[in-house]
């Protein structure tokens, strides 16, 4: 379940970010703050997006930034932003992003489950929409929980 991963404390909704590098930050910083990740995390995800571009926007209005298990990873874990007035990530079929997955895993097997979990979520444009909607971290939970 995704509500094992996401909860009150690693939730945010932000009306307007200034552009991409902020929206990322921003679904990353929980990860630091529990020790999930080393700050290093998010420069590595920055380096990679500046080497190949948006590699992690997975679909319309979906982001899931992340790097490899060796730029920082200390145990696996998940974050959310929730944007909705969207945010430019140059991604030309994809933008805006609207939902911010930050994903940290500890080597390439561990978090399959919680991807399948994701992929599956990210393939309902209803529940993209109904995130997107949400006011509250109540909700957001409500809203993955009854997905």
């Amino acid at each position: 379940m995704l509500t094992d991963w996401i909860n009150e404390s690693n939730i945010s909704i932000v009306e307007h970010t200034d552009g991409w590098q902020s929206a990322v930050a921003l679904a990353v910083q929980p990860l630091i703050d529990n020790g999930a990740v080393e700050p290093r995390y998010l420069q590595a995800i920055y380096d990679m997006h500046r080497e190949i571009g948006p590699y992690y926007v997975l679909g319309e209005g979906i982001a899931m930034p992340h790097a490899r298990p060796e730029e920082g990873v200390n145990r696996t874990a998940l974050s959310l932003v929730i944007v909705p007035d969207g945010v430019e990530f140059h991604s030309e079929d994809n933008d805006p992003v609207y939902i911010i997955f930050a994903l940290a895993a500890i080597d390439s097997n561990s978090h399959i489950e919680m991807i399948a979990s994701l992929s599956n979520l990210f393939c309902d444009d209803e529940v993209v929409e109904k995130l997107r909607g949400c006011q509250s971290r109540q909700e957001v939970l409500q809203a993955i929980r009854e997905y």
